[in-house]
């Protein structure tokens, strides 16, 4: 048997021949390999300008890259969704069963402060609204102050509200000696109007004007079916 020299080992010059006549003549196949292509480096003699060519390629890989952020972003959301999807799920199940007002209120501030990461969470409700062992008390807005003329809109269109609010806003619903940077507030109601929910961050930037709010809606319509048996509307 012929022994193979360390020179043969090195490089067979007609080994790229092939190679080099096989692309000539099926120049399709790269792009049947699009991983193979794009990660080519093909330097071009153009005199220290960057070649059509090279350009071409870095924005390619630069929008798959980008793409793939994309993708990866989606596929948090989506998990995040789900997460929220099985919160809300624990929270409808622990809902029908609690009877007790108190126990509701103090149970949904919770757990709604953990499901959307917020700092303060708060029910008020408009004057009129009734119970008959006086829970609600120090929960009601101010009837001697503009804070209800200023929120009935909002109960009364049945969407969530969120962004950044007046100062008076801030302080008629989240009290005098709270800061909040942005808030989403939620409308309780059924046949009748009953309040807000209402969720408020030192960020002024975490609740913002365009952010989805179907979740907030859902959770203030489940709320709202929930409190209802138990609240009077006057």
């Amino acid at each position: 048997m012929s022994e193979v020299s360390a020179e043969q080992q090195q490089s067979d010059p007609t080994d790229e021949t092939k190679v080099v006549q096989y692309l000539r003549e099926n120049p399709e196949v790269l792009m049947a390999y699009p991983e193979v292509f794009s990660s080519l480096v093909i330097p071009h003699m153009t005199g220290g300008a960057t070649s059509l060519v090279e350009r071409q390629l870095k924005l390619l890989r630069e929008e798959n890259q980008a793409l793939k952020s994309k993708i990866d972003e989606l596929v948090g959301i989506a998990r995040e969704n789900e997460e929220l999807n099985q919160r809300f799920h624990r929270l409808a199940l622990e809902l029908m069963n609690t009877d007790q007002l108190h126990d509701i209120l103090s149970m949904v501030q919770d757990q709604v402060q953990t499901f959307f990461y917020t700092d303060f969470v708060c029910f008020r409700f408009l004057p009129g609204v009734g119970e008959a062992e006086n829970i609600l008390d120090g929960l009601y807005l101010d009837s001697e102050s503009d804070i209800v003329d200023s929120v009935k809109p909002w109960i009364e269109a049945r969407k969530p509200v969120c962004g950044q609010q007046d100062e008076n806003i801030n302080r008629g619903l989240f009290g005098p000696d709270i800061r909040i940077g942005s808030s989403a507030l939620i409308p309780l109601y059924h046949t009748d109007d009953l309040g807000l929910l209402c969720l408020g961050s030192v960020n002024a930037d975490r609740f913002g004007v365009s952010m989805g709010t179907i979740f907030l809606q859902q959770l203030g319509e489940l709320v709202s079916t929930r409190l209802k048996i138990l609240l009077q509307a006057g």
